[in-house]
């Protein structure tokens, strides 16, 4: 049976990824700053608490495992000298206690389509986004993430830890999916002439690029983000890999927005935000290297939530 160690335990993906593992008979060793939490799978895993930035006690927990999921980071609004602590700090204390193994486990970095400049960005992509596109973050926390493939890549050359970086899209559960329609993320972006359009109560937000053209965004429910996690660790070709995570398809706001609209009985209303770009990921290689499924799109997360929501 193998020992698996995951860090971020308690994040959004961890907190499904966790349970997975313990279904599939894998010993699980969760790392917390703080007490554990209420979460059901709190008595069937080991749970040690640990600072990401202390050497001695991260030696301990990394001493007897095969494999480590590093979830823990930080994004934004948090300080730039918090993500730095967390993402970049933390994640070379990790690499370097992997590098003191003489058995090297296997590590699963999560890293994140901000290292590509995607949603908030410098600019349009004219294609789906595939691995090999370059890294341009605009902000702090895709900074800290394309650092911290840059260490995998260190380590693993130099120390040979096997290592699979997995770049995941905006993941989300499903009610926080649904958000992105009531409650208006893109709120402090409006165009000059388009603010206020969301202030109503109740209504469904629908972002336009600051042209006017149909905004499409690509995100992934955390459902299919956990099991691909559980592919990257067993699949035997993974290692040395990066692989883009996203949900089976990128959606129109334009298009979902009205539907919603209709299905709760409000109306959707469209409006125009600056800095946003239509974007999509490319998720063939998870496909064909991992056997990637992902089986929630956009309409399907949000009648889950709609369905929590009434229950």
């Amino acid at each position: 049976m193998k020992r698996i160690l995951v860090t971020g335990a308690t994040g959004r993906i961890g907190r499904h990824v966790v349970p997975l593992l313990i279904e599939r008979g894998y010993r699980v060793r969760v790392m917390l700053r703080r007490p554990p939490p209420p979460e059901s799978w709190v008595n069937e895993a080991e749970v040690i608490q640990v600072s990401l930035t202390g050497r001695e006690t991260l030696h301990t927990a990394v001493a007897d495992m095969d494999a480590v999921i590093h979830l823990a980071g930080i994004m934004p609004p948090a300080p730039d000298d918090e993500v730095f602590e967390t993402n970049i700090e933390g994640t070379y204390r990790i690499l370097q206690a992997l590098a003191e193994r003489q058995n090297k486990p296997r590590l699963l970095f999560a890293s994140s389509d901000a290292t590509y400049c995607t949603g908030w960005s410098l600019s349009a992509y004219s294609a789906s986004i595939r691995e090999d596109a370059a890294q341009h973050p605009t902000v702090f926390y895709g900074l800290s993430k394309v650092i911290g493939e840059r260490m995998c890549k260190y380590f693993e050359e130099m120390h040979k830890i096997p290592i699979v970086r997995l770049r995941f899209v905006w993941t989300l559960e499903a009610a926080e999916i649904l958000d992105l329609f009531l409650k208006a993320p893109y709120r402090d972006y409006l165009a000059d002439a388009d603010r206020g359009a969301w202030d109503e109560q109740g209504i469904v937000a629908v972002p336009l690029e600051e042209d006017g053209c149909p905004f499409s965004e690509h995100i992934c429910d955390v459902r299919d983000a956990a099991e691909a996690v559980v592919l990257a660790l067993e699949s035997e070709a993974a290692p040395g890999q990066a692989f883009n995570i996203a949900g089976p398809e990128p959606f129109r706001y334009t298009e979902v927005g009205p539907e919603l609209a209709q299905k709760i009985g409000t109306r959707a209303v469209e409006a125009r935000c600056r800095g946003i770009h239509s974007y999509e990921l490319s998720i063939e290689k998870a496909r064909a290297m991992l056997g990637y499924r992902p089986r929630f799109k956009i309409l399907e997360s949000l009648a889950d939530a709609l369905a929590n929501a009434k229950a």
